[in-house]
């Protein structure tokens, strides 16, 4: 298991605020990690799948040095614009954190834009037409990731049929295959809104022990 120092600091505030979205925060915190790995300091990233802002907020912490809890309190489960936090987008509807890239993107072209979606947030025809926007205007100075993770906010995905209509929209698209069941009590589509308990917290630190002994 990769990015452990991340996983125990999504799962002590979690566990401390009593979140949920615990799928998605582990499913995509290691791509927003490899995404701040190679950025520019002038790049900027935008998490159009708000509901996992806990994960941005960690790896926030690791690049920029600014507190993941403190940025829980005052930004909440979803980001907040507030470009002095590196947070360049509000988001939380689903879809709208990518018109917001492809934006951005034509404001600044010599400046790299990254984007996070999520396979579920595929459902929302405004990702389409931003792929389609991305890929007729030839926008080089823009990346879009998905986050594949198999479930949607109430059902699984046909990920073979949603990877196709992907590459045909946008070629060069990154698809990231990711896993929401990493710790025993996350299981299916509950792991999205499964809540820790005491026992479950202790449970997935003992996990977490065992990958780095």
């Amino acid at each position: 298991m990769e990015n452990v120092a991340l996983y125990n600091r999504i799962l002590d505030i979690a566990h401390k605020n009593k979140l949920s979205h615990l799928g998605s925060y582990f499913s995509s915190v290691g791509i927003i990690d490899e995404v701040y790995s190679t950025m520019k300091e002038e790049d900027i990233f935008i998490l159009s799948s708000g509901h996992c802002a806990l994960a941005l907020y960690v790896v926030l912490e690791k690049y920029k040095g600014i507190d993941a809890e403190y940025l829980l309190k005052r930004h909440g489960g979803h980001p907040h614009r507030a470009e002095e936090d590196s947070l360049h987008c509000s988001t939380g509807s689903l879809g709208m954190g990518i018109t917001a890239a492809v934006g951005r993107a034509i404001a600044k072209p010599d400046r790299m834009v990254h984007c996070l979606i999520s396979d579920g947030e595929c459902a929302e025809g405004s990702v389409w037409e931003s792929l389609k926007f991305i890929y007729e205007n030839n926008i080089k100075n823009i990346c879009i990731y998905v986050n594949v993770n198999g479930y949607s906010a109430y059902d699984t995905v046909d990920v073979s049929y949603l990877m196709a209509r992907l590459k045909a929209f946008l070629p060069d698209i990154t698809i990231f295959h990711t896993d929401t069941n990493v710790f025993p009590f996350l299981r299916g589509l509950n792991a999205h809104y499964h809540i820790m308990s005491e026992s479950d917290y202790h449970l997935a630190k003992e996990v977490l022990n065992e990958k780095t002994v």
